[in-house]
């Protein structure tokens, strides 16, 4: 059997534009966000699915008790969003996945079949970034082949893999429901998508 692909779910960051609040365990629409990215994850068929933690991390664990996931810490979460990439390179080179689908835990309204796509893109032309096309613009969540893994691991600062983008263009792949670039940064955000 071939390896499959692993998710990681970002959830380590402090969320400074929240007002004092840790984004990730707000509720939305009954669900906690970082819940709620987790649980698309698994239902999408990644495996394993890897949720990086920092900031408040005991509570962010405890909210994902009951689904089988992974922990990965990061000490370091303070210095950028770049750092948890760079630690789930790591962990996905370790553990020899062929590819890894990141996810953003602030993005409420993913779907599974968007994840599933990503991966059958991939597996049709082996691209080695693949990226969902949404309402005109490049989104997440972005699927990362192995060979990019390394390039993950030199990221500084806050910032993700959309660093790599320009020497590696993403194959993109069209979804037409631009709730799925719906992001909670503020409570204006919130307010909107998570409280109507």
């Amino acid at each position: 059997m071939t390896p499959s692909v692993a998710g990681i779910v970002l959830a380590a960051g402090q969320a400074k534009r929240m007002e004092g609040r840790l984004k990730q365990l707000l509720p939305c629409q009954g669900e906690v966000l970082v819940h709620r990215a987790a649980r698309v994850a698994l239902e999408a068929g990644l495996t394993p699915v890897w949720v990086v933690v920092g900031a408040e991390e005991a509570r962010v664990r405890d909210a994902l008790q009951d689904l089988p996931v992974q922990f990965l810490s990061n000490p370091h979460w303070a210095e950028g969003q770049s750092t948890s990439v760079a630690a789930a390179a790591r962990q996905l080179r370790a553990s020899q996945a062929p590819a890894a689908v990141f996810l953003l835990a602030d993005q409420p309204f993913v779907p599974p079949a968007l994840i599933q796509r990503l991966i059958a893109a991939w597996q049709a032309h082996h691209a080695a970034i693949v990226a969902p096309r949404i309402a005109g613009q490049r989104g997440n969540p972005v699927l990362i082949s192995a060979e990019i893994f390394p390039l993950l691991e030199t990221l500084t600062g806050d910032r993700g893999a959309r660093a790599l983008f320009a020497a590696h263009p993403p194959l993109e792949i069209p979804w037409d429901d631009p709730r799925a670039r719906a992001e909670i940064d503020t409570p204006e955000d919130y307010a909107r998508w998570c409280q109507p």
